[in-house]
């Protein structure tokens, strides 16, 4: 039955392994079509740009071109009705218009349009007449020294200029002028000038503009290097011919090279243009590449067009890189035989994880057996002896006694939550550090009170040995250093046998003005541990299996934590152990001094019994029972106290005008309607000294380190952590009567 399923499960695999393959082949087939397409699109939107900028580019031209002709023309009607208006003949409107020409660089000339004679402001008064407009289809003539030239259009235009209502035609054509030589292009108007017999006669008032003024205001950008602008004619006729447009028209150009036996096309291609004002056209050139030719009529002259060209290629810049797809191909390619050797050795890692999780599997299991024995032990131990306690209520040292018993009980199931929730935090990424000055010597003190039961309990020679502490003000995370060090010297405590002895060294290394070394050395003849257990030992629920330690009650976690916060602190921790001789440990930290706040260390030596029966206390606490505890315990010490039920409360007996002077206030953290430390801060806010100054110390559940600085960033003095160590309350009371209370005072 077994091979059967091996079997099956080979071939589930073998499936599984084609279809991997498969999809894996189908992703790469379409990934790389997805980039083509996206390649391909792409390129055509930067194309698509391109080819948008470029006939823009020729708009702009366009309107460059039609408004530098149009204040041209509007100084030539401005002429023109000033002469008609006047009545000059033809000296007196030469004379004015060699007064008003003021540009060196434009001629104007008065033609007659009997015989095309004409006067130029060019030539000197007393000879101004010149011959230069000559039209063929009358053979007019005019002596010797008439000049053809090549007109396009002119006398076409001129007639509808003279026709036209107030001789409104924009520009008429390109030739060249004889008296300087120069091809130009002219503006004109119908000016009326008075003959010699007093009749008024229409001329043609011209101004002549060089071309290369025109040409000089159309520019490119850079990205347009190779376009070129033409100025043509309605029915193809060039005006201004650029370099690449090689024929006598526009329209013959486009023939020669795209349709040289197919007079239709062309003839379409002429009504084309005169039908639509503006239009793009994709033609071959003399080179016989793609080119794109973009027309557009002038706004105020329709018969002349302004004419963009440019190569295709150099617009469609953008092409798809085949290159890119190849190398994608391949890599993708590539990726298949990564993944094909990765299958395999996949198949080996899930039988080595399979084995690893089931080892893990296995270890939780024994984990949860070990906590459920563990956290019973004490549960039963609290719930027995209060029941024995019951029935003994009448004998007081019996009950004594059992409470005891309960009260150890309690401690140790409250370590073994705590260490439960710490190595979680730590596990999770949440375990932060929140470092703030404090004293070497008081933690050192601390330390020392916590441990002094245990080592009473269990009979053991507690030494320490601090060597002079020169600089006792430091800056660091108070909360885990004390809790590194206790946990290690809690293990050396558990593990040593009754008369052992455990060695406490402190050791401080001054390494500049602003930092420190502290070396802090744990020394134990207990049990010692074995080789075997050492490499594991700060692994999470580690604990050797030995039956000298299966009655000392721990979780595995004290040195998993240790450890966890000596690397966040940047520290080194080591550790020289035998079995039956004892352990050593040693944690160094590195740490700055807070030389802003030094001071000498406080004595070690316990205080006598203080007298607290002056002191008045505020506490803060919505819970009846937990109210109940602390009141009795305050009691027990001549403490008077008040109770508040929750933060409002809190505030309203502070603000009563009849409010006892309290000398410190409990504040609990989670309460109805307004918790601890919003009630902190209204009372930290008010104009009352008193309010501002009076010591509050926190006396919460709430005890992991981000709980305990959120409290003392709200305003808060110290912390104590619930359950309540009657201890560590009569420790801050202490500081509160000596006026001694700082803010880094926290629970323990």
């Amino acid at each position: 039955m077994n091979d059967k399923n091996s079997k099956i499960s080979k071939l589930n695999q073998h499936k599984q392994k084609i279809i991997l393959t498969i999809g894996n082949v189908i992703l790469i087939f379409s990934t790389v079509v997805l980039v083509f397409l996206y390649s391909h699109a792409l390129t055509e939107q930067k194309n698509k740009i391109n080819l948008d900028s470029f006939c823009s580019t020729v708009e702009t031209i366009k309107s460059i071109s039609e408004n530098y002709v149009a204040m041209e023309k509007s100084y030539v009607d401005d002429w023109a009705n000033f002469i008609s208006t006047r009545h000059y003949n033809g000296e007196q409107a030469l004379r004015y218009l060699r007064e008003v020409n003021s540009n060196p660089g434009r001629i104007v000339h008065l033609i007659n349009l009997r015989d095309y004679t004409a006067r130029s402001t060019s030539l000197p008064p007393e000879s101004p007449w010149i011959y230069s407009y000559y039209d063929t289809r009358n053979n007019i003539k005019n002596g010797d020294k008439i000049k053809v030239v090549d007109v396009y259009g002119f006398f076409e235009k001129m007639n509808l200029m003279m026709k036209a209502k107030n001789g409104k035609v924009l520009l008429l054509g390109k030739f060249l002028s004889p008296e300087e030589q120069r091809t130009v292009v002219a503006v004109g108007s119908k000016v009326v000038i008075r003959e010699d017999d007093g009749s008024d006669k229409d001329y043609l008032l011209l101004r002549l503009i060089p071309v290369e003024h025109l040409r000089a205001s159309w520019t490119f950008p850079v990205g347009f290097n190779t376009a070129e602008v033409s100025l043509i004619a309605r029915d193809g006729g060039y005006i201004l011919q650029s370099p690449s447009l090689r024929s006598s028209s526009f329209s013959e150009f486009i023939r020669a090279y795209n349709f040289q036996d197919d007079y239709n096309k062309v003839e379409e291609l002429k009504s084309q243009m005169r039908s639509i004002p503006a239009q793009l056209l994709e033609y071959k050139n003399s080179a016989e590449k793609d080119c794109y030719f973009y027309y557009s009529a002038l706004v105020a002259d329709p018969d002349v067009y302004i004419l963009g060209y440019i190569p295709v290629s150099d617009i469609q810049t953008d092409k798809v890189d085949w290159q890119i797809i190849v190398a994608v191909c391949c890599a993708f390619i590539l990726l298949i035989i990564i993944n094909g050797n990765f299958l395999i050795s996949l198949n080996h890692r899930l039988e080595e994880t399979a084995i690893e999780a089931q080892n893990a599997s296995e270890a939780k299991t024994q984990f949860l057996s070990t906590m459920s024995h563990d956290i019973r032990t004490p549960m039963n131990a609290v719930i027995g002896m209060t029941e024995i306690a019951k029935h003994h209520i009448n004998e007081p040292e019996y009950v004594k006694d059992c409470l005891n018993k309960v009260t150890a009980s309690g401690n140790h199931l409250l370590t073994l939550i705590n260490d439960i929730l710490d190595i979680s935090k730590i596990e999770s990424g949440k375990m932060t550090l929140n470092p703030f000055s404090f004293s070497l010597s008081e933690t050192i003190f601390q330390i020392q009170t916590i441990l002094k039961q245990d080592v009473t309990a269990r009979n053991i020679q507690f030494v320490s040995n601090i060597e002079e502490l020169k600089q006792d003000r430091i800056i660091g995370d108070q909360l885990r250093i004390r809790q590194i060090l206790l946990n290690i010297l809690s293990n050396a405590v558990k593990y040593s046998k009754s008369g052992g002895l455990v060695e406490f060294f402190v050791k401080q290394i001054l390494l500049d003005e602003e930092n420190t070394k502290l070396e802090f050395t744990i020394r134990d003849n207990g049990i010692g541990m074995s080789k075997e257990f050492m490499e594991t030992m700060y692994a999470s629920f580690a604990r050797a299996t030995d039956s000298r330690i299966n009655k000392v009650q721990g979780t595995g976690l004290g040195l998993a934590i240790v450890k966890q916060m000596v690397d966040l602190m940047g520290g080194t921790i080591e550790c020289q152990s035998e079995i039956n001789k004892g352990t050593t440990f040693v944690v160094t930290l590195t740490l700055p001094i807070d030389t802003k706040f030094i001071e000498q260390a406080k004595s070690l030596v316990e205080s006598d019994e203080e007298d607290f029966s002056n002191l008045k206390v505020l506490v803060t606490e919505d819970n009846d029972i937990n109210w109940e505890v602390i009141s009795v315990l305050l009691d027990e010490y001549n403490i008077k106290s008040d109770r508040a039920v929750n933060g409002i409360d809190c505030l309203e007996k502070l603000n009563n005008p009849n409010c006892p002077h309290y000398d410190v206030i409990f504040m609990d953290i989670q309460m109805p309607k307004m918790n601890g430390r919003e009630a902190t801060k209204n009372i930290r806010k008010s104009e009352n000294i008193y309010l501002k100054t009076v010591p509050i110390i926190a006396m919460t559940a709430d005890s992991f380190a981000e709980d305990i600085y959120a409290c003392l960033e709200v305003g808060m003095d110290a912390h104590v952590s619930k359950p309540i160590d009657i201890t560590q309350v009569l420790t801050l009371l202490k500081k509160v009567k000596n006026g001694t209370l700082r803010q880094n005072d926290v629970g323990l």
